[in-house]
């Protein structure tokens, strides 16, 4: 998400690898995610063939009226944002007088100080909703369970307070009680953010910028500085000659570190499948067990699920063959609870 012009649609076709620009309000599309565990488990294996793991992006249209007095966040975006599992906030820093800014100069700051005020007031206005839901309660209520709800409406009311004087939601002011209380609810500021700084190809940005846009987002915001209408004129030339081109340009390819935060922000992680036919990276959430992983693979594997016969990328690839593993005793057989980590290379046994 970010401004009319900010370069959101650049990242987009950039991501997708596509030059789509059609005029639908939602584009959506999925990308490819680059995996060097995967890369690494299929030479070992000569493998057949090899399929990454893939996210969905969207891309919503600005508003083609927007203006210095126009939301931020429409609200259809922010139904969109629910939806997902973060958000990537693009903002401008390149100079082009042929294209205007919609708060009449170019200043990515200012633009990350209006994303947070907005988004500090939504928030505000969805717990005020939830404190006059839980203030309209049944008078027939005993005195107990009267004081439960008063309870939870003032810390409410705190919590609202503390969002509005801008305490980031994992602040140490703002407490697990609180937390607690809104965990079912969407709240723009629990949206895991990325951060894309829209640059031109040889302006390098401050890093005391960088460290204001982190500390008005939050301190662990990932940021990144890509020339992203550079990056999506590269679509469509071959790889080894876009490399040439950000050689001879000196401009970092942020585009791969990009994929890396993705996974971070929306607490995900890549275990592998892999054989001599086919390898393949599956994306999963952080802290799913074994079973939950072999539904991913199908829903008869998890139905039928009897166990998994797990090895770290690390480990196997010290070894010869899978057999040469079997035989060390290297390879685990786990059970249905066992918590997949980052780069399992996995054989899910099953009966049905």
């Amino acid at each position: 998400m970010g401004l009319p012009q900010s370069g959101k649609t650049s990242l987009y076709n950039s991501l997708t690898k596509s030059k789509r620009n059609d005029n639908r309000d939602l584009k959506v599309g999925s990308v490819k995610v680059p995996d060097l565990n995967l890369d690494k488990i299929s030479d070992w294996y000569k493998t057949e063939k090899k399929v990454y793991g893939e996210i969905d992006l969207t891309d919503p249209e600005s508003l083609i009226s927007f203006d210095s007095s126009s939301d931020f966040l429409e609200k259809k975006n922010l139904q969109e944002i629910q939806r997902f599992d973060g958000v990537i906030f693009v903002v401008r820093a390149f100079k082009n007088e042929s294209i205007p800014h919609p708060y009449g100069e170019v200043n990515f700051l200012n633009d990350i100080e209006q994303f947070v005020i907005e988004s500090r007031l939504i928030d505000v206005q969805i717990i005020e909703k939830r404190i006059s839901n839980l203030s309209n309660y049944d008078k027939s209520l005993n005195k107990q369970e009267k004081e439960n709800i008063d309870k939870k409406i003032n810390k409410l009311r705190e919590l609202s307070d503390l969002i509005e004087s801008g305490e980031h939601f994992f602040s140490e002011k703002i407490s697990d009680d609180h937390r607690t209380l809104v965990d079912s609810t969407f709240l723009m500021a629990k949206s895991p953010i990325m951060l894309i700084i829209n640059s031109d190809e040889n302006n390098k940005i401050d890093q005391v910028d960088i460290d204001k846009a982190k500390t008005l987002l939050n301190q662990n915001t990932k940021v990144l500085q890509i020339p992203l209408k550079f990056e999506e004129d590269l679509v469509e030339i071959e790889e080894k000659e876009a490399k040439e081109f950000r050689n001879e340009l000196q401009i970092e390819n942020n585009i791969n570190i990009f994929f890396e935060s993705i996974l971070n922000i929306s607490k995900s992680i890549c275990f592998l499948t892999a054989g001599k036919k086919e390898c393949r990276s599956w994306i999963l959430k952080k802290g799913l067990t074994a079973v939950e992983a072999a539904g991913k693979i199908h829903s008869d594997i998890a139905r039928g699920f009897v166990r998994a016969e797990v090895i770290h990328i690390d480990e196997i690839i010290k070894h010869s063959s899978e057999k040469e593993a079997k035989d060390k005793g290297i390879i685990k057989r786990e059970g249905k609870n066992y918590i997949i980590n980052s780069g399992d290379v996995i054989n899910f046994l099953f009966s049905v």
